[in-house]
């Protein structure tokens, strides 16, 4: 055969060729699948994966709805396995994260959507017909790692907030039953805080139960002073400590680890009287003990101690406006819970002989014959047992007389009679009658040692009264003047 004879062969068994590929081919009906053994018998899990297996079946013939409750029954299955149990204490939270995660197996299983499950893939399906009814099979496998991750995630969400509730409610119940009463106290406050927070379905009846069980507690407490009265000399400490002693009402057995607050009033370094505070904590005898500092006001005293509730109380301040009467109710019987101690403050200068030498002036500096300002000041230091008078002398000098050279004269007229003399002068420097008559009056008293010059204590101040006549508003003014003077005198002197 020529080369042309060959060309012309090929040709043509390509023509025959394209025309019978271009036949159409008889339609062939697909075997039926054979039933998969993993819907017999469900794989075993292995050591990278767990598998599930769900069925559902739909008695219509409904693929898509066998499919849907096949998805739904396999969600069921991987919950069981990751055990957590939806209750009526179940927090928002760890609700919301477990029907996240059913989300993103449903979508993982119909391939829709964006959730994608770590380790997790739709191994195999399988759609059984027997006649109108059709069974739909999902096999899955999830990589055991990767499983256990999200087992421990969502078992922590269901934990966590519970855990909150639950665990100083039993911290609560086991230290009352150890006889630990105030321990017991604050985990039910610590419980009810946590309670009011929560989002629980049952969280307000348990945060009732628990305040009502830490009210309850703090009731059956009782403050006791181990020590009576006391005095102590200005600028000293008492001889022995303030002594309290909290036991419990029913037994009368000590309660230790109980915080307590005390109060007393201090003079303060702005030179105005304020309060003090200080912190002890009984011990395993229920004792608790203050050691009083030096003392800085002279006079009759008081120093509380109560049950401290400010840390205690600090966590319930948030609570919702329903649930404040309660924790009221509560700060109420904490603050009953306290001792009163009465004390006097004596100062060493209310022995020491004291002259009184002061000039009552008017509004242009004329002296007063009134001595008011003095009797005012008399009267202050005689009521705390100062040993004073009013001396003979023209108080009309101290406006003209060197300081200097007026000790001196005193030292000779009355050096064997007083040690100190209080002195200054006091003037009306406001007169208004446009409502009634109010007076004001002002000046700067001292308190001078004789033996040798020095001025012991110098008070400024003024004071105003007011009266429907002008002699009484003025005598008022000196009067009260006299004794606010004297008192800082009692206060200051030592």
């Amino acid at each position: 055969m020529t080369v042309m004879q060959t060309a012309l062969a090929a040709a043509a068994a390509l023509l025959l060729a394209a025309g019978c590929a271009s036949a159409p081919s008889p339609t062939v009906e697909p075997e039926p699948r054979a039933v998969p053994d993993w819907v017999v018998s469900a794989p075993p899990g292995d050591a990278r994966h767990e598998y599930f297996v769900a069925s559902a079946t739909d008695p219509v013939g409904d693929v898509a709805a066998a499919e849907e409750y096949a998805t739904n029954s396999l969600i069921d299955e991987i919950v069981r396995y990751i055990g957590v149990t939806v209750t009526t204490e179940t927090t928002a939270e760890a609700r919301a994260s477990l029907e996240q995660f059913e989300t993103s197996v449903t979508q993982q299983v119909r391939q829709t959507g964006t959730a994608r499950l770590s380790g997790f893939r739709v191994q195999d399906r399988f759609v059984d017909r027997r006649g109108d009814a059709v069974t739909a099979h999902i096999l899955v496998a999830y990589e055991r790692q990767a499983l256990e991750a999200e087992k421990a995630r969502i078992a922590a969400l269901f934990r966590e907030r519970r855990e909150a509730l639950d665990r100083p409610e039993r911290e609560a119940r086991q230290a009352e039953a150890a006889g630990d009463l105030f321990g017991a106290v604050s985990s039910y406050v610590e419980a009810a805080a946590a309670a009011s927070r929560s989002d629980v379905e049952n969280a307000d009846i348990r945060f009732q139960n628990n305040i009502t069980a830490a009210r309850r507690l703090t009731a059956g407490l009782r403050l006791e002073p181990l020590n009576g009265d006391r005095e102590a000399e200005i600028g000293s400490g008492f001889a022995e400590p303030f002594r309290v002693r909290v036991t419990e009402t029913t037994g009368g057995g000590p309660v230790a680890g109980v915080p307590l607050l005390v109060s007393y009033r201090e003079l303060m370094p702005n030179q105005r009287m304020g309060v003090r505070t200080a912190r002890i904590t009984t011990d395993s005898d229920g004792i608790a003990e203050f050691v009083h500092p030096p003392t800085t006001v002279v006079g009759h005293e008081t120093l509380t101690v109560s049950i401290d509730s400010s840390g205690l109380l600090r966590e319930l301040d948030t609570v919702a406006r329903a649930q404040r009467p309660a924790v009221d109710a509560l700060r109420e019987v904490l603050v009953n819970r306290r001792v009163v101690f009465r004390y006097q403050v004596v100062s060493r200068a209310r022995t020491v002989p004291t002259g009184i030498v002061v000039l009552d002036a008017d509004l242009v500096g004329n002296p007063i014959e009134s001595r008011t300002t003095a009797l005012g000041i008399e009267t202050a230091l005689s009521r705390a047992d100062f040993n004073v008078r009013s001396l003979p002398f023209d108080a009309e000098r101290l406006r003209d007389t060197d300081q200097a050279e007026l000790i001196e004269q005193w030292r000779e007229r009355f050096g064997d009679a007083v040690d100190r003399i209080i002195f200054g002068i006091v003037a009306i420097d406001e007169f208004d009658e446009s409502d009634g008559v109010i007076v004001r009056v002002s000046g700067t008293v001292q308190a001078v040692d004789l033996a040798t010059g020095t001025v012991v204590h110098s008070v400024t101040t003024f004071q105003r009264s007011r009266s429907n006549s002008a002699s009484a508003a003025i005598t008022a003014a000196f009067r009260n003047l006299g004794v606010k003077i004297g008192e800082e005198f009692v206060a200051r002197l030592r």
